[in-house]
């Protein structure tokens, strides 16, 4: 089974949007937030672990306040910032890997403790370093993240040795940690960039392929049209000129000349009203859009086509809600209402009934049934009833229909065969609701 452009780039689109690292990582409020929840979980600790370590003093307290309002700020700032302004989020990135390595220090420093936890906050600079700037970049934060590591083991013994081991120890796991770390996430961020890349192009590639796919359909489309076109048009033009030919002869009677003359005129009449409807439904109006009284609408249609009914003994029943309104072209909305009457009275039976209902079933779209009786459409017909230049109607241009589907898509609305039923052919026209009436009722019937 094939598949359609269309699909597969919207599975592409899908998988792309679930790998964007930039959508779903790189974000600034996202990454202000992991700052504020780590430093308010590192400070907890000292906390929790009140009986191994005593209270932080005073300047802690007054520099974790600073940090939670620096990062709050940031975090209300970056909400501004466009996800993909590679600029603007490195232009944050900087300060804030300058701030967290000072501040970690800091922290250390007014904790007044030879052991202190907040150097494990020294991983975070090293990430944001990794996902913003280049792998260079990222081993020089993690080398002044060891330098301050290092710093620390030498300040503690009061800058002379020898220095404890289990220091020295920790040190350096921390400072291995820290290169292992930021090498690791740099490669994946860019294995994600890579890959987002790749799935961008293509999707730029399958949107490039459906583009040429549309223009290569409508080439077909207009070939299609053009030869149903020009075999709708022989016919007539053909019977036209054998007419006239044989009118010309001089062995024929003059009654016989009539008859052909008859002929060429109706074949003529038959010849415009084909190109008429397929002017229209070629180059479908561009009127403007008003407010359109659905009542007055359908009333108006059903004036014209009233004498067309009672020729053929033929009632018609309107039920409409008062008050009802579409926005649309008043003229090709009248168009397409006539289109269908004519097709419903010339699938009737003598003394049916054709009813024309109207109303508001959801509160977007206002529904316009025409229902008539007569045998049900052959399911060979209902496969292509709404194509151009095709009839199953002797002497009909194939256009009615189709015209009708061309102008309730110009209002964005919908033509439906809702049933084909025997005695029971319901066509719907589904338009789109300008301001929808609440209060809005059934409550008209009239019988012609």
């Amino acid at each position: 089974m094939q598949r359609r452009p269309d699909s597969i780039i919207e599975n592409k689109q899908r998988i792309l949007h679930r790998f964007s690292f930039a959508d779903s990582i790189v974000n600034r409020s996202v990454i202000g937030w992991v700052y504020l929840v780590v430093l308010l979980l590192f400070f907890g600790m000292q906390f929790v672990f009140a009986s191994f370590a005593p209270t932080p003093p005073l300047p802690v307290f007054f520099l974790v306040a600073i940090g939670i309002g620096l990062r709050g700020a940031e975090i209300f700032a970056a909400r501004k910032i466009p996800i993909r302004d590679d600029s603007r989020n490195r232009l944050f990135a900087v300060p804030s890997i300058a701030w967290t390595l000072v501040f970690a220090l800091l922290l250390a420093l007014f904790t007044r403790q030879p052991d202190t936890n907040y150097f494990g906050m020294l991983i975070l600079p090293i990430l944001e370093a990794a996902i913003y700037f280049s792998l260079v970049t990222t081993m020089a934060v993690a080398a002044l993240a060891a330098a301050i590591s290092v710093f620390w083991v030498v300040y503690v013994a009061g800058f002379h040795p020898p220095y404890a081991s289990g220091e020295i120890l920790e040190a350096s796991t921390l400072v291995l940690v820290y290169f292992v770390v930021g090498c690791l996430v740099w490669l994946l961020v860019n294995l994600l960039r890579d890959r987002e890349e790749r799935l961008r192009q293509q999707v730029n590639d399958l949107n490039a392929a459906r583009g040429r796919l549309i223009e290569e359909e409508k080439l077909a489309a207009i070939g299609r049209l053009a030869s149903a076109v020009a075999h709708e048009i022989r016919n007539p033009v053909a019977i036209i000129s054998s007419a006239l030919e044989t009118s010309a002869s001089t062995s024929i009677s003059a009654k016989e000349r009539e008859e052909m003359a008859r002929i060429a005129t109706l074949e003529a009449k038959r010849l415009e009203r084909l190109t008429t409807d397929f002017l229209t439904y070629a180059r479908p109006g561009s009127g403007a859009f008003n407010l359109v009284d659905v009542s007055v609408l359908i009333g108006y249609i059903v004036s014209i086509v009233q004498p067309h009914a009672l020729q053929n003994n033929l009632r018609i029943n309107t039920q409409m809600c008062d008050g009802s309104h579409v926005f649309g072209d008043e003229g090709q909305l009248q168009q397409a209402l006539l289109n269908l009457m004519r097709n419903a009275i010339e699938a009737s039976p003598q003394n049916a009934i054709i009813s024309i209902t109207a109303g508001s079933i959801t509160k977007e779209y206002l529904h316009i049934r025409i229902e008539n009786a007569g045998s049900a459409i052959p399911p060979h017909v209902v496969r292509h009833i709404f194509e151009p230049f095709f009839t199953a109607k002797e002497g009909g241009t194939g256009l009615g229909l189709a015209i009708v589907r061309s102008i309730v898509d110009r209002h964005h609305g919908e033509l439906m065969l809702e049933r084909n039923d025997p005695d029971h052919i319901v066509f719907t026209m589904m338009l789109p609701i300008l301001k929808p009436t609440k209060d809005s009722q059934l409550h008209m019937e009239t019988e012609f």
